[in-house]
């Protein structure tokens, strides 16, 4: 069985975040989506991981774009995975999951939409990705490498300007906080005909709330469990 869903980062709840075997724990549980997070090492390889530094997930430290590919694959992530490119994940989601991709802090990374861009090219995704950021400049310079890309801003709040930048970016996704999500969005996005992106939602309670909801694309940490609530 399908599980409509997003597996936030894989499944971070038993796997290290953003590594093959997280992303692989997602695919074998049956989920719909999954969300990752780029950076770009120093010789212009995007990589995954969520951090702009290796400090947190590796035996390593430093911010990633004073790395080249080579010296990152160095590193080690415990117990024994290493820190995957962009183009790795998605060959291992290639015809099995969609996935989101989140450009984080594309400021420090010059070229990093268009970096992003060609490998989704390359691979033949366009339809079974779409690119999310908080940096919305990010999104036009996306939108203006290619205008098939799928993109969505993310938000912490709702406001009436973002429908407004939705329409201007052609965007398909709209990413925003569970806790700012209210009955009148939901609605407003399904009459847009924009997909509608929560996320983390990680309780019993929560899940079942947006259930009630099935337009939301939901995103968790909390596979197993967001799996056992969906199938009631």
């Amino acid at each position: 069985m399908t599980i409509r869903g997003i597996a936030h980062r894989g499944y971070p709840v038993n796997f290290p975040e953003n590594t093959l075997s997280s992303f692989q724990a997602a695919i074998n549980l049956g989920f719909s989506h999954m969300e990752l997070d780029v950076h770009m090492s120093k010789d212009g390889i995007p990589v995954v991981i969520h951090d702009h530094t290796i400090d947190r997930m590796t035996d390593g430290n430093g911010e990633i774009y004073s790395y080249t590919l080579e010296e990152l694959k160095q590193f080690t992530i415990t117990p024994n995975e290493k820190i995957p490119t962009l183009e790795e994940v998605l060959q291992l989601a290639k015809d099995r999951i969609h996935v989101s991709i989140e450009l984080k802090k594309p400021n420090f990374y010059s070229g990093i939409e268009k970096k992003v861009y060609e490998i989704i090219h390359k691979l033949q995704m366009e339809k079974q990705t779409y690119i999310i950021s908080f940096n919305h400049d990010s999104l036009r310079k996306l939108r203006a490498i290619s205008k098939d890309i799928q993109i969505g801003p993310l938000v912490n709040k709702v406001r009436l300007t973002h429908y407004r930048l939705l329409k201007k970016l052609n965007a398909q996704y709209f990413a925003v906080k569970y806790t700012a999500i209210k009955e009148k969005h939901i609605r407003k996005c399904e009459k847009l005909g924009i997909q509608l992106v929560v996320w983390t939602v990680n309780t019993v309670e929560q899940m079942q709330t947006t259930k009630q909801y099935p337009s939301i694309l939901v995103t968790t940490d909390e596979l197993e469990k967001y799996k056992a609530v969906f199938s009631q």
